[in-house]
């Protein structure tokens, strides 16, 4: 009995003892610590791998923040979205541009939960992506990033350079463009309607396929259209039609009065009558041609000389001889300034215009016509031809004209576009410069609601992180003085404890 009472007390003993008491505490909290920093881990994991890595946004230009159009674009959206990256998800980080676009991607992500990522490498598996192509010679590779909806069955197909501005001088990455274009997908594949784009035949237009792409990725249904066999009706049905430097004229009054149908006709009706929009590209080689010129003087305001080629001064020229340009924005306020305004207030990038033949405006208003410019030649450029260049200033490239009406309190707008350059059309698959910017501007004046404005790329010329004085000091602070501190009072209130013990 007393060896029980003698064992019962050591045992008592033992329990009561410092060494016990401190030690158990000291254990205690070990544990709990290291229960607490795995817990923590396994949060941080998790968010990580929703989130595609854990990392903050240091960037001076704030690359991966989300603007407030885009937020709108997504709060509409009620369709499911993928965006499909053609390398599996362990190779996207072996490159810095992809995984740019993945990170931002990311976000959309967390903001519609009907957005969803998908990783397929288009080397090992080519069948799931032949979907994903409308002709034969159309190439997906693993630099590419699809936007697609499954139930339009519309998609887009990025190259990974769309996502990037690049320096017209140096031909490198200074800007990220990827919520422009990641929105504008999203845009166009699973939230707006479809818009009717045609390109006139029939007179030997060209079609350039760099606007073509364009207008698709916008969210247009492209096709030919022959005005010899269409009716106003028909014609109606499209939003946007486009000439391409034409080599023949169009058949006019006199082919009416034969029998014949009366294209210019067509035309005036289909912007006066139905409200349409139309874009022309002309250039020095386009011929005189009587009643298509007619029609953009006499009717529309703007006239031009068959032959007539602008040549910029050397500060304005991108070619030894002035005839590939930077063009001058209108600051007349007007509509023409409208289409360029958001661009140029960037203060980056410019607009080129290649083999321009100059405009002339005939007319500024006209009953309910107003003619304006967009862009012009430098004060200092010249108007060549046959050889003989004569200083002339600035003179109109581009130039916008609107017909308004107003119809129980509703305002109706027609709008014909011209631009003297068709190699514009040339640079607008450049990232280089603006021209591709300029359309889309010129197709959301002109009623397509589908295309989004207001977002801005991020200039990303210095890649370095960007961090002021003011968070250099707090995130000191936190890692100098905030963990130790943390360290020191719980050292400190062991110490009294066991001092008072």
């Amino acid at each position: 009995m007393q060896k029980k009472e003698t064992q019962h007390s050591a045992k008592k003993s033992v329990f009561a003892s410092k060494r016990f008491k401190y030690g158990s505490v000291a254990v205690i909290f070990t544990v709990v610590f290291v229960a607490f920093v795995v817990l923590l881990n396994a949060v941080f994991t998790a968010v990580a791998d929703y989130n595609g890595g854990f990392y903050i946004d240091l960037t001076g230009e704030k690359i991966y923040d989300i603007s407030e159009s885009t937020v709108n674009v997504l709060d509409n959206l009620d369709r499911k979205v993928e965006i499909i990256f053609c390398v599996t998800e362990d190779r996207v980080s072996d490159s810095d541009e992809l995984t740019y676009v993945k990170r931002l991607a990311e976000k959309y992500r967390t903001l519609n939960d009907r957005i969803s990522l998908i990783y397929r490498d288009c080397v090992k598996d080519p069948v799931y992506f032949n979907q994903f192509k409308k002709t034969s010679t159309d190439t997906i590779s693993q630099n590419s990033v699809i936007i697609n909806c499954p139930e339009t069955k519309r998609y887009i197909v990025y190259p990974l350079v769309r996502f990037f501005k690049l320096s017209s001088e140096t031909r490198s990455i200074f800007a990220y463009d990827g919520e422009n274009k990641l929105t504008g997908a999203i845009m166009q594949t699973a939230v707006g309607e479809p818009q009717k784009a045609g390109f006139i035949t029939g007179h030997g237009e060209e079609k350039r396929s760099s606007v073509e792409s364009l207008l698709r990725e916008q969210g247009y249904e492209v096709s030919d259209v022959d005005l010899k066999s269409v009716t106003d009706e028909q014609l109606a049905a499209y939003d946007l039609l486009i000439i391409s430097n034409p080599k023949y004229d169009y058949t006019g009054v006199a082919a009416a009065q034969e029998g014949r149908v009366n294209e210019i006709g067509l035309l005036n009706n289909y912007l006066t009558k139905s409200y349409g929009n139309v874009m022309v590209f002309i250039s020095p080689e386009t011929p005189e041609l009587t009643e298509f010129s007619g029609f953009l003087s006499d009717d529309w305001g703007v006239d031009y000389v068959s032959g007539d080629i602008a040549v910029e001064s050397s500060s304005r020229a991108l070619d030894a001889y002035g005839l590939y340009f930077i063009g001058t924005p209108s600051t007349d306020d007007g509509y023409g300034k409208s289409i360029h305004s958001a661009i140029t207030n960037s203060g980056v990038q410019a607009t080129v215009f290649g083999n321009a033949t100059p405009l002339t405006l005939t007319f500024t208003e006209k009953a309910e016509k107003n003619a304006s410019v967009i862009y012009s030649t430098s004060a200092s450029s010249g108007r060549s031809h046959d050889g003989t260049v004569t200083q002339e200033g600035e003179m109109p490239v581009m130039t916008l004209s609107v017909y308004t009406k107003i119809y129980d309190s509703n305002e109706y707008r027609a709008n014909l576009l011209v631009c003297g350059s068709a190699d514009f059309m040339n640079y607008v698959s450049e990232q280089s410069f603006s021209n591709a910017d300029i359309l889309k501007s010129a197709f959301a004046a002109m009623g397509n609601t589908n295309v989004v404005t207001g977002i801005s790329y991020k200039v990303v010329e210095d890649t370095a992180i960007t961090v002021t004085q003011e968070n250099f000091k707090n995130y000191t602070v936190m890692l100098s003085v905030l963990i130790p501190l943390i360290i020191a009072i719980i050292g400190t209130v062991v110490y009294i404890k066991r001092k008072k013990a």
